[in-house]
């Protein structure tokens, strides 16, 4: 008899130990972020958020470094490095928060508004190679042009977002806003038909006025 009752009571304790709930899910106070679609313009762009303790304010820091190697565009570029910083303030209209679907399951989300900065420069070298034939010498002679420019760029805007949990650490952040850029570029060229704004090296860079900012972003919380 003790040795059902002993048997009875450790089933009852160990389905009781199983029962227990699982641990609340917690907001992360820090997520590391990596925006893939700054991959076009051969960007590999970071960010790190850091969430007050209100859970409504974020502070959020970014940085792009650029490199494009030779031959992967069609504007002859021999080098393209840079880099882009950007600093965003953000905040969540109701709180970073947790929600517990009716099956119990836990989610991090929430809709925020955000200003930014960015502050960028770009360096892009490229040559031009052709062949020259002289009729009276008969001979070919090869000509080669180099260009270069440099840029720095200003922009400020905003934007309107979601951010929300993929699982238990994995978030996603979707954003859309605009801000007015203003950048400044610095050129020397021997190639008359040279045009550094085609180059995909630095999508948007070279762009003065509005300007769309659309993306995503997906990180692990911490």
């Amino acid at each position: 008899m003790k040795k059902i009752i002993f048997i009875i009571c450790t089933a009852l304790s160990f389905t009781a130990a199983i029962a227990q709930p699982v641990k609340d899910m917690q907001v992360p106070t820090s997520i590391l972020k990596f925006s893939p679609q700054h991959l076009i313009r051969g960007g590999l762009w970071m960010t790190g958020e850091f969430i007050g303790k209100d859970q409504k304010k974020a502070h959020q820091l970014s940085l792009e470094i650029m490199y494009r190697q030779p031959n992967d565009n069609h504007n002859n570029v021999d080098k393209g490095v840079g880099f882009t910083g950007e600093y965003q303030f953000k905040y969540y209209l109701d709180r970073f928060h947790i929600e517990k679907s009716l099956s119990g399951r836990q989610s991090a989300n929430g809709y925020y508004v955000g200003m930014f900065g960015q502050f960028g420069q770009y360096n892009e070298k490229s040559s031009y190679t052709y062949y020259d034939y002289d009729p009276v010498t008969q001979q070919t002679k090869k000509i080669s042009k180099s260009n270069e420019v440099k840029t720095t760029a200003v922009y400020p805007g905003f934007v309107i977002g979601l951010q929300k949990s993929l699982g238990e650490s994995f978030y996603i952040d979707f954003y859309a806003g605009a801000g007015m850029r203003v950048s400044n570029s610095t050129i020397k060229k021997e190639d008359a038909s040279f045009d550094y704004k085609q180059s995909p090296g630095a999508y948007f860079l070279y762009h003065n006025g509005l300007l769309p900012k659309v993306g995503m972003s997906i990180g692990v919380g911490f």
